[in-house]
Formats: C-alpha cells, structure tokens, sequence
C-alpha cells in the first residue's frame, strides 16, 4: 500500500469512471477522456518494489519509456477534450433569428 500514492489513486479514480460511462451512458469519446487522463496518472506515479541478490526489498526506478508513454496518455486525453468541446459547438443549435 505504501506503493500508491494520491496520484495513483486519482488515476484509478478516474479510470473507474471512464469504464463506467462506457458501459453506462455508451459515450465513447467520454469514456476515451476518462481512461486515458487516468491511464495517464497511474503510469506515471505507480511505483514497484523489487527484490536485490542479497534478499532486500528496493524500490525499481520508473523506466523512461514509462513516463514517455505517461506524458503522450495525458496529451492524448487533452486532445480527446479539446475534440469533444469542438463536437459539441458543432451539434449545438444556433438561436432562433427573430424575422422581422
């Protein structure tokens, strides 16, 4: 337990909450947002313990690779935002025009 930290927690959070509104509301893109941005936290903060040669427990580094691929989730999911608020302008209906 010493392993999570409030980012990861938040992470998890807000992953449980893009999986729910997959299966509940079928949104997609929400869902899309959702899970990436907590992905995104989780990746980047979780940290894992291992074992050395001489049986003591360390704490492993967080590979590069990891927090690359941590920064692109949460990109992606500001990208997947910014998309979603550009759809909605789309489909929102313009205000009735009085004729005179």
């Amino acid at each position: 337990m010493k392993n999570i930290s409030i980012r990861v927690i938040i992470g998890i959070l807000f992953s449980a909450i893009g999986l729910a509104s997959l299966l509940i509301s079928k949104q997609a893109l929400t869902a899309a947002v959702w899970l990436s941005f907590g992905n995104g936290l989780i990746l980047s903060d979780l940290r894992l313990s291992g074992i050395d040669k001489n049986g003591n427990t360390f704490e492993k580094p967080i590979p590069r690779a990891r927090t690359i691929t941590a920064i692109l989730l949460i990109v992606f999911a500001v990208l997947l935002l910014l998309f979603q608020v550009f759809l909605d302008f789309q489909q929102a209906t313009p205000a009735a025009v009085p004729q005179p």
